[in-house]
């Protein structure tokens, strides 16, 4: 964890009282010898040009690692994008590790209208752009499985949030997440629990398999976008 102890050491060097706090989020938030692919947040109390430009070193070293650039917000921000971020807020909340000063994930407030519109607004999203793929014709096997692990990966983000929404729990496997989703889902179960395996557990498929699973999942971001959009909370 050199990289994170450097990192966080230059952050409170540069921002000084004006650093409230770091936490890690995302799968790798409390893996403790995770060497790269830590999501951070850090939430300041201004945040203005100069701030920026006094991190913008220690980020660049910080991405450099491999690691995604943080996420920084003001301590206005942080309050005020509740009902914006909702899932990713949803998700910080369940998964997180305070690395510095204040504890601002206790705060959270996730409100269930909110978190139903940001699911209907992402699967909108992500059916224009699985639909801009067939319209490219791209048919090369590893462009394609590259299309269908982006849209594995926003599925399983938005079956986290749809389990949140009728108040369950969140397993940690992919696969789990898809079986479980799947009780107030109608979808390929089995089409969705290969690509699931196939992004998260290193699984492999024939060309046949990715034919129909490129096909299948047309019609499933279809009809998940219409049962996502007539859910009320």
């Amino acid at each position: 964890m050199k990289n994170l102890d450097t990192f966080l050491e230059e952050l409170k060097f540069n921002l000084g009282d004006n650093l409230v706090s770091v936490f890690a989020f995302g799968s790798q938030a409390n893996v403790e010898d995770a060497k790269n692919n830590l999501n951070l947040m850090v939430v300041t109390n201004q945040l203005t040009a100069e701030n920026l430009y006094a991190i913008s070193k220690p980020v660049q070293k910080w991405v450099k690692a491999k690691n995604p650039i943080p996420v920084i917000m003001n301590r206005d921000e942080w309050y005020s994008s509740f009902d914006v971020y909702t899932i990713e807020y949803a998700d910080m909340k369940d998964n997180y590790r305070l690395l510095y000063g204040e504890d601002m994930v206790p705060s959270i407030s996730v409100n269930k209208y909110f978190l139903r519109l940001e699911c209907e607004s992402e699967i909108k999203n992500l059916l224009l752009k699985y639909k801009n793929n067939f319209l490219m014709n791209i048919r090369s096997d590893r462009e394609m499985k590259k299309v269908l692990n982006n849209v594995i990966k926003t599925l399983v983000v938005i079956f986290r949030s749809v389990l949140r929404l009728h108040d369950r729990a969140v397993p940690y496997r992919a696969v789990d997440i898809v079986e479980h989703c799947s009780e107030y889902l109608s979808f390929n179960k089995v089409v969705m629990t290969k690509l699931a395996k196939m992004k998260y557990e290193n699984d492999d498929c024939n060309k046949q398999e990715l034919l129909f699973m490129e096909s299948e999942l047309l019609k499933d971001i279809q009809t998940i976008l219409k049962q996502v959009d007539a859910m009320h909370f």
